[in-house]
């Protein structure tokens, strides 16, 4: 019987160069702003992470379909022409947050959830309000931000039972067109998606088949179609290579051939009653991160990259990362460190293995980057299961909600090959004879000094590090 060696030799070819995914997106607050200052400053670490785009979900600020004083449109008697019906100053300025560190917003047109799920009353004039809400976003109507923002996303999980849309599929797709509309009359080179479904994996459904059938029927647009998902049933981080395989198939069978495939959210748990400790879910961060470069996503969106405190449900979500007072943790290192690995042109790396341990490497300039992580899957998600359905409930007040995904089939490459170190090989490095400056940094926010190390004549290097099960580290060579 063999026995797997416990160090991995990985080969970076710096001399191979290509493109990274801009899949660098995140959801969640911002931070404090003047009528809600409870939320702990996350700028600091999305610089920090280069985050690229942010998704406005989260924030407090909504458009209820209901008459609603923290809503974008809080009385749906008052004018809709008028500056002074509209609440746009705390979504304002996390929208200043955003721009302020380089990012983008995609902002998100949906109700008040968990509060009020129904659908608009009279579409018409949902369509109008929608439509001075992306005046004031994207060309200053009523003092809005300088930077305009390109990208709109109608609807979130609409088809996740009766908690995020209590009406009829026919009722959102006619949002859905109130919405185009509405976007189309202001700028017709806006960026139009949605619906962010749930479910992706639910063949013959409202919100895929048809979802798209209503907009290929009506020719609406359809530039990106947004969906989440998350492994709580599977602990897979290849999950998002199976399930936007099948979406892109999709896709392309209802003739949207030319529509990206936007992943709204993502993350290792996202039922309130799934656990695992920090240094688990961060080491799935950063392998999934690597993981999805090679899948058929265009954008994604790290769920949720904030203190999790939520300003909707009353409680601090599970998926966010550090402390509920922002102090950072494994899931807050995990963002920064895949955020900085991704940046740049992407080198030829072997040696992973689709177990969870995961490699990928980057050059930026004067900085070669390597993010090697060590995921390893609980044992619970390597025994054989009965079938590939998760059912899990939904606490709402005192409601108990029961609900169920389609999950992909189960993989027997999960299990771990039992890796616990690596052995860096970089080749073709720019930089022949010359001495560079290795920094190695975890998960556990331990940075090892500079070591000065030397370049061969034929441009290779090679670098040993400790890569533990549950784990990550960030080898960076600076010339």
């Amino acid at each position: 019987m063999s026995h797997l060696s416990p160090t991995r030799t990985l080969i970076v070819d710096a001399a191979a160069e290509s493109a990274f995914r801009p899949l660098n997106g995140v959801g969640g607050v911002p931070g404090p702003v003047d009528a809600h200052p409870q939320f702990p400053d996350m700028t600091p670490l999305w610089r920090q992470a280069g985050v690229t785009v942010v998704r406005s979900f989260d924030w407090v600020s909504r458009l209820d379909t209901r008459n609603n004083p923290t809503s974008l449109f809080p009385d749906w008697s008052a004018d809709v022409d008028d500056p002074a019906s509209y609440n746009f100053a705390a979504t304002d300025q996390w929208v200043e947050a955003v721009h302020a560190i380089g990012a983008e917003v995609m902002f998100t047109v949906a109700s008040s959830i968990p509060r009020n799920k129904l659908p608009a009353e009279d579409v018409d004039v949902y369509g109008r309000v929608v439509e001075h809400i992306v005046r004031h976003y994207s060309q200053g109507w009523a003092g809005g931000p300088a930077k305009p923002i390109r990208l709109y996303e109608f609807g979130d999980q609409p088809d996740f039972g009766p908690l995020h849309f209590d009406g009829r599929p026919q009722e959102f797709y006619a949002m859905y067109r109130a919405f185009c509309e509405a976007v189309r009359r202001v700028d017709t080179t806006l960026t139009i998606g949605g619906p962010a479904t749930a479910f992706p994996l639910e063949k013959d459904a409202a919100y895929r088949e048809g979802f798209l059938a209503f907009v290929r029927e009506n020719d609406l647009p359809l530039d990106f179609y947004s969906f989440l998902w998350f492994t709580d049933g599977s602990r897979d981080p290849l999950d998002y290579r199976y399930v936007s395989r099948e979406l892109r198939a999709l896709l392309d069978e209802y003739g949207f051939t030319d529509t990206d495939l936007t992943l709204s959210y993502w993350n290792y748990l996202a039922v309130p009653s799934s656990t695992a400790p920090a240094a688990e879910k961060a080491a799935f961060q950063a392998a999934t991160a690597i993981y999805l470069q090679d899948t058929a996503i265009d954008h994604a969106f790290f769920f949720r990259a904030d203190s999790g405190l939520d300003p909707h449900y009353g409680f601090v979500d599970p998926g966010g990362v550090g402390h509920s007072d922002g102090r950072p943790d494994e899931r807050s290192r995990a963002l920064a460190l895949a955020g900085q690995a991704l940046t740049g042109r992407r080198l030829a790396v072997t040696g992973g293995n689709e177990s969870g341990f995961a490699v990928i490497a980057g050059r930026d300039g004067d900085h070669v980057r390597v993010l090697v992580a060590n995921y390893v899957a609980p044992d619970t998600a390597l025994a054989e299961r009965e079938e590939d359905r998760f059912v899990f409930r939904i606490p709402i007040g005192e409601q108990r909600i029961e609900l169920g995904l389609t999950l992909p089939p189960q993989r027997r490459d999960l299990a771990s090959a039992r890796v616990e170190s690596a052995r860096l090989e970089l080749r073709n490095l720019p930089w022949p004879d010359a001495v560079v400056n290795v920094v190695i940094r975890s998960l556990t926010g331990e940075v090892d000094d500079p070591r000065p190390m030397t370049v061969s004549a034929t441009g290779t290097l090679q670098v040993d590090v400790d890569v533990t099960p549950q784990s990550a580290v960030l080898v960076e060579l600076t010339a």
